[in-house]
């Protein structure tokens, strides 16, 4: 019977920096949640909607651009920085540093 082959690493919790930042930098989201913490709901809901770029009834590009474009950028360094051209994650990893990964 063949031999199973062993994982080369133990998986360990590692926070995404630049997906987080992205998300951070939406302005509606953070005025969603400052909203939510002071007890608007509804303020929080109508700030919600305008990352999908509903604002004032109708859909405003603009407001969806505003909102959703960090959390892309966010992504995209996460994918190219973080990834395969540049590896940085694997160097920290080497590093040693503990948490943090792009």
């Amino acid at each position: 019977m063949a031999r199973r082959k062993k994982r080369g690493g133990s998986r360990k919790f590692t926070i995404p920096i630049a997906p987080i930042a992205g998300m951070v930098a939406s302005p509606a989201l953070r005025s969603a949640i400052t909203d939510a913490i002071a007890g608007n709901y509804d303020g929080a809901l109508a700030n919600l909607g305008m990352i999908v770029g509903y604002y004032n009834g109708q859909f405003d590009a603009g407001k969806l651009a505003q909102n959703v474009g960090p959390m892309i950028l966010g992504l995209l360094v996460h994918k190219f920085v973080g990834g395969a051209p540049l590896n940085l994650n694997r160097m920290l990893a080497n590093a040693g540093v503990p948490i943090v990964r792009l």
